[in-house]
């Protein structure tokens, strides 16, 4: 028994010496890039129509040339238009909508080839990533010469009936993934990552048109005129817009946004240190 336990010992020993400490180290970086949306007013992620400039910043611990944690925050700005589409029943129901993004996440990284930023032994690798994200939003839309948030205006109907407004943060459930380059003392690689979300009010848009004069006499006469945009009084095509108990959005499909862009990143300790020793020659693996 006393034996098993040495060789078990022995085993651990060896094993965590075998793990090179050099390689845990800090990073920190930003990204530049774009953002996107996918839900009831855009069909698809990867949408040109609705890309918009995103930037970011991250720290990242690496706790091996494998598997590294990374705390992100993110902001970009994501919008969707009827008006874009080929559908005719988006065409008819005629709504819009864009908001900002603020976005904390957490995430974890996997590297599926040794790396190392300032390593000439380990200079590239393709990774993914996951974790989950905590964002904010506010859906608004242009209406005239102005620009109106949709929320508080409960254009589905929520605010009366026992039908509560949505609350404008959620979360979100990050995937994707990029490559790294070291390029000397930085790194540099390219990221893009899809969230899902857990809130289908990103654009304002879920269940079905409630009653117009309930509407009208709860939140007024502008929750109506932006609950409603339908052309449906001219509508050739009976695809029933606007019509109470009708659909205006799908509630079982949840919003998704996107954000993707270059990275820029340095080791933290290695930056300090050329700054404070800026002539001391140093290998950075």
């Amino acid at each position: 028994m006393l034996q098993k336990k040495s060789i078990l010992i022995i085993v651990v020993s060896v094993l965590l010496s075998g793990s090179p400490a050099r390689a845990q180290y800090d990073e920190m970086g930003i990204v530049l890039g774009g953002s996107n949306y996918k839900g009831e007013l855009s069909n698809h992620l990867f949408n040109t129509d609705f890309l918009h400039f995103a930037a970011g910043g991250f720290f990242r611990h690496n706790w091996d040339r494998h598997w590294a944690w990374k705390l992100a925050i993110n902001y970009g700005k994501v919008s969707g238009d009827d008006a874009k589409s080929n559908d005719g029943f988006q065409l008819d129901r005629n709504l819009s909508f864009h908001s900002t993004i603020l976005e904390v996440s957490p995430q974890i990284e996997f590297n599926f080839f040794p790396y190392e930023t300032g390593s000439y032994q380990y200079p590239v690798t393709p990774y993914v990533f996951t974790g989950f994200s905590v964002f904010k939003f506010n859906p608004k839309a242009d209406f005239g010469d102005e620009t109106v948030e949709l929320q508080p205006l409960g254009t589905e109907g929520q605010g009366f009936d026992g039908k509560k407004k949505y609350r404008r943060f959620s979360f979100a459930l990050p995937i994707g993934g990029g490559i790294k380059i070291s390029a000397g003392k930085i790194g540099i690689g390219i990221e893009v990552g899809a969230r899902k979300t857990f809130t289908d009010y990103l654009d304002d848009v879920s269940t079905v048109y409630p009653d117009p004069v309930a509407l009208r006499s709860n939140n007024g006469n502008l929750a109506v005129a932006l609950s409603d945009r339908s052309f449906s009084s001219r509508d050739t095509l009976m695809v029933l817009t606007g019509i109470k108990g009708k659909q205006r959005g799908n509630s079982f499909d949840k919003d998704w946004y996107l954000f993707g862009g270059i990275t820029l990143y340095f080791r933290v300790g290695s930056i300090l240190r050329d700054i404070c020793e800026p002539f001391k020659r140093r290998r950075y693996f």
